[in-house]
């Protein structure tokens, strides 16, 4: 079972360590979550995010994969999670206080001399149990 979220109209990152512990266990639980720290927005382009499910020794595992371009250079001194909204209005936040927390990759672009932009592409991939936890903030 394969989750498609519609157009991402936002893409927030928030330092896991400042989140309220135990989140992933309120959204198993059918809470909606809160991020109550600060979030700094990123611009982007070509966003995309889905969350599949399959099973793994008798349980629903989760893996949630973010995808999207940005100018800007993203704080990799904290363990970053991400705050994202679609175009319906539902927000959702990857991450939590506690391991095992999202992979980051970063990959910079230079461009081309045909004129598309320099920027760093990033892939965000969490696996577990609950990875995409629908949020407030």
């Amino acid at each position: 079972m394969t989750q498609h979220l519609p157009g991402i109209v936002f893409i927030g990152v928030v330092d896991c360590a400042k989140l309220q512990p135990n989140l992933r266990e309120m959204s198993a639980a059918g809470l909606g979550v809160a991020a109550h720290t600060s979030i700094t927005a990123v611009p982007f382009d070509n966003a995309s995010c889905e969350c599949a499910s399959e099973p793994l020794h008798g349980e629903l595992i989760e893996t949630a994969t973010l995808k999207f371009r940005t100018t800007s250079l993203l704080d990799t001194d904290i363990q970053m999670g991400f705050v994202i909204t679609a175009v319906n209005g539902d927000s959702f936040l990857i991450g939590a206080a506690e391991p095992p927390y999202p992979m980051v990759s970063l990959t910079r672009k230079t461009g081309t001399p045909g004129g598309s932009p320099a920027a760093w592409e990033i892939e965000v991939k969490a696996v577990g149990r609950r990875t995409l936890l629908h949020c407030v903030f």
